[in-house]
């Protein structure tokens, strides 16, 4: 029962029951051994991260339950990286009993946090050794007893480490082809084509409206007539509304071929939109009374 125990390393042994004499073979040139019971470990004042190795159960007879308050323990007592071998008494089924599977102790030891954990091997007991164990852990069923070897991580549980989220990033400048695409140079503006803008005007753009059309009411100040005017922008008003008519150029077509009915049965681009109703062909003349702006 080596367990892989180096020289100079720190072990741990766990026991539940009275050694034997396969303890004392345990302290021979081992190093440091320390022999703990299992009821009484948590008074020992053990420093964290003080073993190499915790042997738990593997003294017989195998009657420890690892619970997961002892794998806590365990776990706080190791070294980071170290191991810890341990053998329990398991049952197939649980049958109303007390001892738990290989599957749930297994479960238990990943929930602790141990990791590498290896598949369980079963150790061989003679038939009184069998019977011994029956009556210390006062079950009637033949049970299985297992060895189980876990790790503990390379890091100790609840430690914490710093983030940089304030690290500055390396700045990366943009090439120069890059930013001489969008600068333009002035040397070069010879050989490139431009619009003349007053080529984009045409006569009715730049010609001078009458000044007859701007001329408005002494009154309003607007070019609409008050109500008593005697200026004669009345007069004139009305002059122009009589000259007003809206004649068509030529028939146009259209695709719904309503739109004599009025603008209940026009789309937003008929030429007739805003027209009165009328007949195919008809002169369309708008009368005075439509011209005057509502009131």
């Amino acid at each position: 029962m080596m367990f892989s125990i180096q020289s100079g390393q720190k072990v741990l042994v766990v026991w539940g029951a009275a050694p034997q004499k396969k303890l004392q073979q345990l302290t021979g040139s081992l190093g440091k051994v320390c022999v703990e019971n299992v009821d009484r470990l948590t008074m020992g004042s053990h420093p964290t991260s003080s073993f190499d190795v915790v042997l738990s159960g593997v003294i017989f007879p195998q009657s420890i339950s690892h619970t997961t308050e002892l794998l806590g323990e365990f776990l706080r007592l190791v070294k980071q990286g170290g191991r810890i071998i341990l053998q329990e008494a398991t049952v197939r089924n649980t049958n109303g009993t007390h001892l738990r599977t290989v599957e749930k102790l297994q479960s238990d030891l990943k929930i602790t946090g141990l990791i590498n954990i290896q598949e369980a091997k079963r150790v061989s007991l003679t038939d009184v050794e069998m019977q011994t164990l029956k009556d210390l852990l006062n079950i009637a069923i033949n049970v299985n007893v297992v060895e189980i070897q876990c790790q503990k991580p390379n890091f100790e549980v609840g430690s914490s480490s710093k983030l940089l989220f304030t690290e500055q990033k390396r700045q990366v400048k943009p090439s120069a082809n890059i930013a001489a695409v969008w600068k333009l140079d002035d040397t070069i503006d010879d050989d490139i084509e431009t619009i003349d803008e007053n080529n984009l005007l045409d006569e009715e753009d730049i010609k001078k409206p009458d000044p007859a059309s701007l001329r408005v009411c002494g009154t309003t100040g607007k070019r609409r007539a008050c109500k008593n005017c005697s200026c004669g922008l009345a007069e004139e008003l009305s002059a122009e509304g009589k000259a007003v008519a809206v004649q068509p150029t030529q028939t146009k077509t259209s695709a719904c071929g309503n739109c004599y009915l009025g603008d209940a049965f026009r789309c937003a681009s008929c030429p007739y939109l805003g027209m009165p109703a009328f007949k195919p062909g008809e002169k369309i003349q708008l009368s005075d009374q439509q011209l005057k702006a509502d009131v």
